[in-house]
């Protein structure tokens, strides 16, 4: 199906720090509406974006006061720990987080947008021997939606191997099989980066960091320590310190201000090596001046960082989507709605 002139509309669910709400701005996308009930990641996300059309209720609270207007898109970047390598996986199970897939079933169901975004770890797909990821399918079926997805690779949009799964569900009685068919063939294009170059470290790494994002001694021996004693019982763990900057880092996440063992970067004439910058984490993450400028921020300073603590803001960082992927994948939807 092809709209007329007038933009298509989204609202963004989970919205974190507004990975999706930048990507689709740029997609020539309308915004309508965010929400996010971390108070922490709503700060930095104001400060960002404006206030405006954004909410901090619980997303049941914002359902149950029908706050949420009728759109043509959903995105929802809905909470990932239950799935995560980096939770305890308890995926629907999990009282706090698990039933928030079901939140957007109900949106879905009484507000009838004509695609539905969404965003997760890579583990969704296989978590419980694959049935989450039947039962979120089987959902859609049964609303009548037709599903597509691709796991993809950040690598080629920021220097950083950030893998996850990307779902795009389309009203059945909207779009043709012909065109879903055609947006799953032209979204698992994506993978390859469709000539893109891995991006490098090196692009955004700051010349001179401040000293303060040296780990603390008593960090860097327990860390030590944990991997030795990892090493002796023949299992995996460690810590991931950078010399060769000519590669995309490993994946940033949320845990990452505890200790930053994921991505520790090796400072000419430091004693101990760092955690990457808050400016480091921003550029990491694909939140540039482009963005920033469109919302009005400075083009040289860009998003402004330290909004809030350190740890929130590696915590936000870490839980973000990549606007430049968000918006590629925008673009293909754009063509079909």
């Amino acid at each position: 199906m092809k709209s007329g002139k007038a933009k298509p509309t989204f609202i963004d669910l989970f919205a974190g720090i507004g990975g999706f709400r930048a990507g689709m701005d740029h997609a020539g996308f309308h915004h309508l509406y965010s929400n996010d009930w971390d108070k922490y990641a709503s700060q930095t996300y104001a400060a960002w974006y404006g206030p405006e059309k954004h909410s901090c209720k619980s997303i049941w609270e914002a359902i149950a006061a029908d706050e949420i207007p009728k759109h043509d898109l959903l995105c929802g970047g809905f909470p990932c720990q239950p799935f995560s390598n980096a939770g305890k996986r308890l995926g629907f199970q999990d009282n706090r987080q698990g039933n928030l897939f079901f939140a957007i079933q109900n949106i879905v169901e009484t507000k009838r947008p004509k695609v539905v975004f969404l965003e997760n770890v890579r583990t969704l797909k296989g978590h419980d021997g694959g049935m989450t990821f039947q039962t979120i399918n089987n959902s859609f079926e049964d609303l009548g939606y037709r599903q597509t997805h691709e796991i993809i690779n950040a690598k080629f949009w920021v220097p950083q191997k950030r893998v996850r799964i990307f779902m795009v569900y389309f009203d059945k009685n909207l779009f043709s099989i012909e065109d879903i068919q055609n947006f799953q063939a032209e979204l698992s294009e994506l993978k390859t980066g469709n000539g893109k170059k891995v991006k490098e470290f090196s692009s955004i790494i700051e010349a001179d960091p401040d000293k303060s994002f040296q780990i603390p001694q008593g960090t860097w021996d327990s860390l030590n320590r944990h991997r030795e004693r990892h090493r002796r019982e023949g299992r995996g763990f460690g810590f991931n310190l950078i010399e060769d900057f000519s590669h995309p880092t490993n994946t940033l996440s949320a845990r990452y201000a505890k200790d930053g063992a994921e991505i520790l970067i090796k400072q000419r004439y430091w004693r101990r090596p760092r955690k990457i910058t808050l400016n480091e984490a921003k550029k990491l993450m694909g939140f540039t001046s482009k963005y920033a400028s469109f919302y009005g921020h400075p083009k040289k300073q860009g998003f402004p960082v330290g909004i809030c603590s350190n740890t929130q803001s590696y915590k936000q960082f870490g839980n973000a989507v990549v606007p430049h992927l968000i918006e590629e994948i925008a673009n293909l939807i754009h063509k079909y709605i």
